[in-house]
């Protein structure tokens, strides 16, 4: 599944937190964002795929993985702050492409609407767009049942508590569930995510994202309506996503200036870059040159 290509692991300070940050290839730079509850760990399939033709970041998201678990600093403003410092150091001051999954994905839309000329475009994996989410929370029945694990995350310390228990045992079942295609996730790739779902605190952090959100919804659809992504946007997601429906994907040009392409990927479950990565290596691929071309 692609060449081989050496990863280094390096550490960087951006906006106050020690990061680190999974390097690969050479070439015009791709930044990568992963989502809950993964790490850099996620992309490793797409990383040797794309270091073929880019310079490939790919960084634990603040309190993931071996970045620096603080205390505060998870709202959607500061997390984008992150990913902005991260980006200015990755593209040496140009735009790059920015490819977020998941909360990952969330923060991509924030990043590309908050900083257009860090930007040049955009593609969210299975990544609500933040106004879009709400939006079906209050009118979507089926996008409200699927969220309700949302609702528990808003108590304190249980939610932490329970899914680090057993090296993460909540968490293994409920990823080993929703994954469609068989060998997605091989018995050594959940022994790389139990290392850190057993770690309450990070799992904590990881949490505060979703608790942060809830508390400032109400300044959500204003700050999007104002923050139109300008850049060009392409919109992958699965089929049979359990946590996120397919009418995410709808009516995304009220926050975007460019209608964003939108490509479905069938028989796929939330886990995109690791249940159909050629799919979605050619999707970004293809984009991208779409890009170049103008």
């Amino acid at each position: 599944m692609g060449d081989k290509f050496e990863i280094g692991h390096e550490f960087w300070h951006v906006n106050g937190v020690r990061m680190h940050v999974a390097v690969a290839g050479e070439g015009e730079p791709i930044v990568l964002l992963h989502g809950f509850p993964e790490f850099w760990y996620s992309w490793r399939y797409l990383i040797p795929m794309l270091a073929r033709e880019f310079r490939v970041f790919a960084p634990d998201l603040r309190g993931y993985g071996q970045t620096e678990i603080t205390n505060s600093g998870y709202d959607i403003f500061n997390l984008g702050a992150d990913v902005a410092e991260l980006i200015t150091r990755a593209g040496e001051g140009g735009p790059v492409l920015l490819v977020g999954h998941d909360w990952g994905g969330v923060i991509g839309w924030h990043v590309a609407a908050s900083y257009p000329s860090l930007v040049k475009g955009y593609v969210t994996v299975a990544g609500p767009h933040p106004a879009r989410y709400m939006e079906l929370l209050r009118t979507s029945l089926r996008q409200f049942i699927m969220s309700q694990y949302t609702t528990f995350f808003q108590i304190p310390f249980i939610p932490e508590r329970l899914l680090s228990m057993g090296r993460g045992a909540v968490l293994v079942r409920n990823v080993n569930g929703s994954t469609v295609r068989d060998g997605a996730l091989k018995q050594g790739d959940i022994e790389e995510y139990r290392k850190e779902w057993a770690r309450t605190d990070s799992v904590r952090a990881g949490i505060n994202y979703y608790r942060e959100l809830g508390r400032g919804m109400a300044k959500v659809p204003g700050f999007y309506r104002t923050h139109k992504v300008s850049c060009p946007v392409l919109v992958v997601w699965a089929d049979k996503d359990r946590f996120l429906s397919v009418a995410q994907t709808e009516r995304l040009d009220k926050w975007c200036e460019v209608e964003p392409e939108v490509k479905i990927i069938n028989n796929c479950g939330h886990w995109i870059a690791q249940e159909a990565p050629d799919e979605l290596y050619g999707f970004i691929l293809e984009f991208n040159r779409k890009i170049q071309a103008g």
